[in-house]
């Protein structure tokens, strides 16, 4: 069973092609501009005149150019580690754009600095350019980090610094994931795979493949479990130290970039945590079903994503007939959806291969110059890898209705990116649902909800206390491996309770999330997402045939206003409290309850 290969050479027929080498000497040629330019004026930047303010008008109007071009190559560049973490070449490459984007960074510190302190009439001229009128609302929020804004010399002391301190370690990880190999020991045989295939496992009917699968993964990151510690803490150490000089004015907390590039306030995250704690306790009725079903007393660990034991077939599903069902039901809730999906097959913008040296997880990424998703996952045709195909196609699809807008609306928080694809993986179980007719199918849709609700509102808010307790003891010392299994054990159980049989003390290792050197707090946007995305969704019947066109105004907005006004424009909604969060998951407890009817 296998997946498409995506097409990438359209957009650079290889690393070493004049299309790649031209847009790569044009950032470059760019960049020497910029610093060029920028060292002319910065000493106006204290009392700017019109003259000066033309002159940065002008460098951020290049800067987005040089960065559109530059995320090009960047993107190229993972795609091809994405399927292949050997390749040295692309390595080679990316170490080196690495480095270009430090240096981009420390050239435009001083025209960050001067838009972060300016006076307001400076950015109102600033502004009154029509290339610059739709940065407004990203101009404003970055004037909001000037209470932790250090002198320019700091400043870009950090930027250059970042590439072989903070970033590398983020690199490291990833390197090491794409050579660790497990070992499946079945009775009978031992076989040898990489952790993407490895991943893929776990998520198939059959249960010994599933166990074999978990205890390989856990057996191989058991083995590098004190590189893995080394990551994390060394992340977190960089994180803490750059805040804590950065409290100069105001003190500034780990949590306060996570809040920020999610464009939520606390009270907003308070209030949807702690619904969820309330909850927790029925919302584990799912994962105790599940395990009903499976004829045993509780999940076991590799149980998490299992597909229903009566399923109507446990038969592998082709990618043409998963990606079918993903697409007839987009259809119903939109033909453009539907058309989307067919576009992304027939332009081969979709990547789902078996390969040895594969990294594992699953992303919707695009290139910026031609304004192009693609989908990256590795497809062995569960029910878990239609439902990925769902979601990773909810977030191209975000992307796609956003095509034609400026690129200064387009950078929306993953709070609302996660909210897209949710959408689509609820559009998608709602279809099936819908169309089922036997009981066997009725019980095997109901299971992708159980499923989400234990993902969404129990593992989600695992790794989101987890990390939030991993930095407060970070910030007095360096945590062991055994301190870090002890701890996920403690918040584990705390969600989890008696519905699974023990806690992946090894999850802080093996998941992907906790290492990305870029964000810190990569879970609670899911939960949100889910949430969110129920909300919108529940309104579907109301606005009838209006729907479409209010989601996609929503869509279309996420890269312009905070998450609050976002949800308080379009659905009249206040997300501070914690009542909002409470209707969608009482549409969760419903699904929970209807499961339990079935069986």
């Amino acid at each position: 069973m296998n997946g498409p290969t995506w097409d990438i050479e359209s957009v650079y027929p290889s690393i070493a092609s004049t299309e790649f080498q031209n847009d790569w000497n044009a950032i470059h040629a760019d960049l020497q501009s910029l610093q060029k330019n920028i060292s002319e004026i910065k000493s106006e930047f204290a009392n700017p005149t019109d003259k000066t303010i033309t002159q940065v008008q002008n460098i951020l109007i290049m800067e987005e150019k040089c960065r559109v071009i530059a995320g090009t190559l960047t993107t190229y560049l993972t795609c091809q580690l994405s399927v292949d973490s050997s390749n040295l070449e692309a390595k080679a490459k990316s170490s080196e754009i690495d480095i270009f984007f430090s240096k981009l960074t420390q050239a435009l510190v001083p025209v960050g600095l001067f838009l972060q302190h300016c006076e307001d009439s400076v950015i109102e001229k600033l502004l009154n350019h029509e290339h610059l009128k739709p940065y407004r609302f990203a101009v404003e929020q970055e004037r909001k980090k000037a209470e932790f804004s250090l002198p320019e010399a700091q400043e870009t002391l950090l930027a250059s610094l970042q590439v072989s301190g903070h970033s590398a370690w983020g690199e490291l990880y990833d390197d090491l994931s794409g050579s660790i190999r497990v070992q499946l020991k079945y009775p009978d045989r031992t076989e040898t795979v990489g952790l993407a295939k490895a991943s893929a496992l776990t998520k198939t009917a059959n249960e010994l493949d599933r166990k074999v699968a978990w205890l390989g993964i856990q057996e191989a990151w058991n083995e590098h479990q004190h590189s893995a510690a080394a990551i994390v803490n060394a992340l977190a150490g960089w994180r803490l130290e750059e805040a804590e000089k950065r409290s100069h004015t105001k003190t500034k907390t780990f949590m306060n970039d996570p809040l920020f590039n999610n464009r939520i306030t606390q009270q907003t995250l308070n209030a949807m945590i702690s619904a969820c704690k309330s909850n927790a306790q029925d919302i584990r009725k799912g994962g105790q079903l599940m395990a009903k079903l499976l004829k045993k007393d509780r999940l076991s660990l590799w149980d998490q994503m299992a597909p229903s034991p009566i399923a109507a077939s446990a038969e592998a599903i082709p990618f043409d007939q998963g990606i079918k069902i993903v697409r007839d039901a987009f259809a119903h809730v939109s033909p453009e959806m539907a058309d989307f999906v067919q576009m992304m097959v027939d332009k081969n913008w979709i990547e789902g291969r078996v390969l040895p040296n594969k990294r594992t997880g699953a992303y919707c990424t695009g290139f910026l110059k031609t304004r192009e998703p693609r989908v990256y996952m590795t497809y062995m045709g569960s029910s878990s890898d239609i439902g990925t195909l769902a979601h990773e196609l909810g977030h191209g699809f975000h992307a796609w209705v956003m095509r034609d807008m400026s690129w200064g609306e387009q950078e929306y928080p993953m709070t609302l990116a996660e909210t897209a694809s949710v959408f689509a993986e609820t559009v998608l179980g709602d279809s099936l649902m819908t169309q089922a007719k036997s009981r066997e199918e009725k019980i095997e849709n109901a299971w992708g909800d159980l499923e989400g609700a234990m993902a969404f509102l129990i593992n989600i808010p695992v790794r989101y206390e987890f990390e939030r307790r991993f930095y407060e003891a970070r910030k007095e010392r360096t945590l062991s491996a055994l301190e870090l299994r002890e701890l996920m054990k403690t918040v584990w159980t705390e969600w989890y309770g008696d519905s699974t049989d023990g806690a992946d003390e090894l999850f802080w290792a093996h998941k992907l999330h906790f290492h990305i050197a870029g964000l810190s707090f990569y879970n609670f946007p899911y939960t949100f997402g889910y949430l969110f995305s129920l909300s919108i969704y529940a309104r579907r019947q109301e606005l009838g045939a209006g729907f479409m066109d209010k989601y996609k105004a929503i869509l279309r907005d996420t890269g312009r206003m905070t998450a609050e006004d976002l949800i308080m424009k379009h659905l009249g909604e206040d997300i501070t409290q914690p009542a909002f969060w409470q209707k969608s998951i009482d549409v969760v407890k419903a699904k929970i309850a209807h499961f339990e009817s079935l069986i």
